[in-house]
């Protein structure tokens, strides 16, 4: 068949998918020896980590040329330090995809020092799954409920400042008048919070999520060891295990403190979500997102997700940007109280 030929059965095969509806396979010979990394911003045996790797062993079968894909830690300041990386340092091709905390536009937004990026500038590639953030204490904690929190200092592992670990508490400190006393320092995101919760160093956490959790330490759940205080979402988690368990937004009254609360909710909504450099071309951002959507629907990846226990609900790079977007365009005068409840000094 002449060259002439091949490109006229293409041309027609692009009308016709496009009247069917559908698109043919798209090809790009771009990542073929190529290899992708997906900075995390936390080390090994957490949440962030997890699906991380998760993603890493099955996106590369979706993208034209099968690259090799791993998974690099890059701890630091509650994931600044990676998404710094990525936006500044990292190449700008298409091959390294940042994997760091939710709340690291909102921390931008609301005028972090140490970001060297624009939350409204990242191009999203998709998240597997957003879930509420929870405050908990270990099952010989006396401490069960908020009202207990009001009557003595009760220390919580976190990771830092920037992190929902010191987030979550800080601001819950501020508008219910809660004595959470974070103990920042530990690293590798969820495991060593969860051995010095274990080990009685500190008696619980205030930044996990939901689906970190479940897919993290399930005997916790099973066996109740956890107490579970308070949800950060924008409704109530569905989970049976949950279930009574207030949700902050519902539990301030203040015009004012419920906006404050929204802005540092929003970022639950991105939950684990992956996202490249504006500075990378927009042809490898729409490889990489017909990648990740193509591989949520493959079955196999849907098995090696179930085996491990880890909630799966996707949402497309679209819909993330929508999302950053609307929480740029609060007044600034809300971002401002915010920054101030959450003690971050810009």
């Amino acid at each position: 068949m002449t060259t002439g030929a091949k490109r006229g059965l293409a041309v027609l095969a692009c009308a016709a998918a496009t009247a069917t509806g559908t698109l043919p396979a798209f090809s790009d010979d771009f990542y073929k020896g190529k290899q992708v990394a997906i900075v995390v911003g936390f080390g090994p045996g957490g949440g962030y980590d997890a699906y991380a790797r998760l993603l890493g062993r099955h996106i590369g079968n979706h993208i034209p040329g099968r690259p090799n894909v791993v998974v690099q830690n890059m701890e630091g300041a509650g994931s600044v330090r990676a998404s710094n990386y990525v936006y500044v340092n990292a190449a700008k091709d298409g091959t390294v995809i940042a994997a760091p905390n939710q709340n690291m536009p909102m921390y931008q937004l609301l005028g972090g020092k140490a970001a060297q990026f624009e939350g409204a500038k990242l191009q999203w590639i998709g998240s597997l799954v957003g879930s509420n953030g929870l405050l908990y204490t270990w099952h010989t904690s006396p401490i069960r409920t908020l009202e207990d929190a009001k009557k003595r200092e009760t220390p919580l592992g976190g990771t830092g400042t920037n992190s929902d670990s010191h987030i979550f508490p800080t601001l819950i400190n501020k508008l219910l008048g809660t004595k959470f006393k974070v103990i920042n320092g530990y690293s590798g995101g969820s495991k060593e919070i969860h051995i010095a919760i274990e080990r009685g160093e500190v008696e619980g956490r205030g930044g996990n999520s939901w689906a970190s959790l479940a897919a993290s330490n399930p005997d916790w759940i099973e066996q109740k060891k956890v107490q579970f205080l308070v949800q950060i979402g924008l409704q109530p988690d569905p989970a049976p295990a949950l279930q009574g368990v207030p949700v902050l937004i519902d539990l301030v009254t203040d015009p004012d403190d419920k906006r404050a609360v929204e802005v540092v909710t929003g970022p639950t909504v991105l939950g684990y979500s992956y996202w490249l450099a504006p500075e990378v071309p927009k042809e490898r951002l729409t490889t990489l997102r017909r990648a990740f959507d193509a591989m949520t629907k493959d079955a196999s990846f849907l098995a090696d997700a179930a085996k491990s226990k880890m909630q799966v609900t996707p949402q497309p790079g679209e819909d993330l940007a929508a999302i950053v977007a609307r929480s740029a365009s609060m007044p600034k005068a809300v971002l401002e109280r915010t920054s101030q409840l959450l003690e971050w000094k810009n």
